[in-house]
Order: C-alpha cells, then structure tokens, then sequence
C-alpha cells in the first residue's frame, strides 16, 4: 500500500552535534535504516545530521554508532547529504521545498516531490517556544509553517507528516493549517521538556530519546499495511510516561496506513522486533542529560588530576 499513485520522499535531520548530543544523530541513522529497509531508495531519502559522531575521539567503537542497548550499528551506508555546516535551518527549508538554488551547497540533494507524492520528515535535536535548534541557526515556527503552506500552494505533495523530537515542540504546530493534508507528531507538549534513554556506561552518553525510541520501535514491530498514523499516537500515548507526545494537522489523516509514507517493515524486522519487546530505561530529562554524563565521568575516573578537572567542569557548569 502506498506509494501506488506517487513517490514517497524522506527527509531526515539531526540538528545538533558533540558527544553529550550523540542520541540526536543515532536516532536519525536509525530512522534511515527504517525507510532504507523498507524499500525506500537513496534518492528519495535526504539526510542532515553534522556526523561527528561515529568517528568522533570518545566513541569507543570507531566507525561505530547503536540506538538502543546491543543494538545493531546504524551508521552504515546512511547517505551523507548534508553534514558539518551544512546542517542549517536555511538549507533545511531550501532542499525541503526543492529549492536547489537557495541550498548553500554544491550540487545539493533536494526532494523534487510532485502533487502526487508523500513526504516523512522527522527531526531530532533540542527545540524552544517556537524553536528548533539546529549546530548553527534556529528553525522557527513560522519559517517552517510557511514553508509547508508554500509547498501545498505549489503541489509539492499529497500528504505530509512530519515528526519532530525536541524539547517544547509542541509549541511549534499549533498554527500549522488543518486543510492542506499535513499531519505533524511531537515528542512533548508546548511547554514541556524532552527525555532521553538509554544511557550507554561504555560510551558514557545516551543512546536515544523517549519518543524515538518508542515511535520507531512500533514502525519496526508492526504491519504497516494495517497499522494507522491513529495506531501509532495511541501507542505514543500508552508508552511514553515522562512527556507527551501531541498531534496537530489534518484529522482526516488520522487513518491513513503509515505504509503510505514509510512503505512497509519486513516481516523478518517485524518478527524480530516484537521478540526483544520495548524497555525504556534511564529517562532523564534533556536539561539534565549533561550533568548526568559528567557526574557518570566523574564517579569512574581513576586520574585524579582528570577528575579534578572534571569537578570544576561540573561546578562551571551549575553555574550557567
């Protein structure tokens, strides 16, 4: 199902970077190898993430990056379209709307949807009121509204959902129109803070966050011939216990089979991801994520003289 009348394009952005900011990166790999597996090609899937990660001097496992505890390496073969100062919210909005020419890159990948198509966007990073940060620039609501209105105007697609895990993200859709077939799911209300999981003691950072790891787990776990966009924020709801997730948009949406955007998992995945079941572990507030990692550092740390650098790196930082 799905895709019959059209194409389905992906879009995919990671907006931050840094060790302590691993889990931003690592869910949008993973969410690559969802669509990747599921049939989507390379070319209409565009990928923003600033990968400074699996290399990265900290990662006890180079060339490595996992998303859930002994999960599966999902840096593999992820296409590296826009990365390091690429990543902006500019470019985002350009390569979006197929804006080729407003993109700050060199012969830049963009989704080239028609009125026929369907487009997933998901992002992962920080956010404010009305904010989306991303490693240089902030993506604000209004850019961001206008820029799907534009789109809707221009017959770039069929239908839209859009995705976004951050802090407060809520507060970026509440004037997203109900009338032009787009559907958008956050991680938290307006108001409210995100969570992340899974803290790594090796990698000594954390893996994934509360609404990712929950919404991708049921795209894993799932036919998505028969499971609806309604399916899924159901099992948000029932899943996530330290922010909740909201829907805005288009309710006619609500029963659509996400196949029409993701393709379907298969059966293998599905198999596979029901039998390990989902246990989210160590849910920490996103504010509080980098004094968790530094009192981990400090509690493990054999040097003395790097452990006092460590305290007074804390002390600073409680300072802010």
């Amino acid at each position: 199902m799905g895709g019959t009348s059209g194409k389905q394009w992906v879009m995919l952005v990671a907006g931050s970077k840094t060790w302590n900011n691993y889990r931003h990166q690592a869910n949008v790999c993973h969410a690559y190898q969802i669509v990747h597996q599921n049939g989507i090609p390379d070319e209409q899937i565009v990928v923003m993430m600033y990968d400074d990660i699996a290399n990265n001097q900290k990662n006890p496992y180079p060339g490595k990056i996992i998303n859930k505890p002994n999960g599966p390496n999902v840096y593999p073969n992820v296409p590296k379209d826009y990365t390091g100062t690429e990543v902006t919210p500019e470019n985002f909005l350009a390569a979006l709307k197929g804006d080729s020419c407003a993109v700050k890159k060199r012969k830049p990948k963009v989704i080239t949807s028609g009125g026929n198509d369907t487009i997933f966007i998901y992002l992962s990073d920080h956010g404010g009121s009305n904010t989306f940060s991303f490693p240089k620039g902030t993506l604000h609501a209004h850019d961001l509204i206008e820029t799907i209105k534009e789109m809707a105007r221009n017959y770039k697609f069929s239908k839209m959902v859009i995705y976004m895990e951050s802090c407060k993200s809520g507060s970026l859709f509440t004037t997203l129109p109900d009338n032009v077939h787009v559907y958008a799911v956050t991680s938290t209300k307006a108001d409210e803070k995100g969570h992340a999981c899974y803290f790594d003691s090796v990698r000594k950072t954390y893996l994934s966050d509360e609404f990712s790891a929950v919404w991708m787990h049921y795209t894993e776990a799932n036919d998505l011939d028969n499971k609806t966009l309604r399916d899924q924020f159901s099992y948000l709801q029932e899943m996530m216990w330290k922010s909740r997730s909201c829907r805005f948009g288009d309710k006619t949406m609500y029963e659509d089979p996400i196949s029409v955007f993701v393709k379907n998992t298969p059966q293998s995945v599905q198999d596979k991801t029901r039998a390990e079941s989902l246990a989210l572990s160590h849910l920490t507030s996103s504010d509080e994520v980098p004094f968790k990692i530094l009192a981990h550092q400090i509690k493990t740390e054999c040097d003395a003289g790097k452990r006092q650098h460590l305290i007074r790196k804390q002390e600073a930082l409680h300072q802010v």
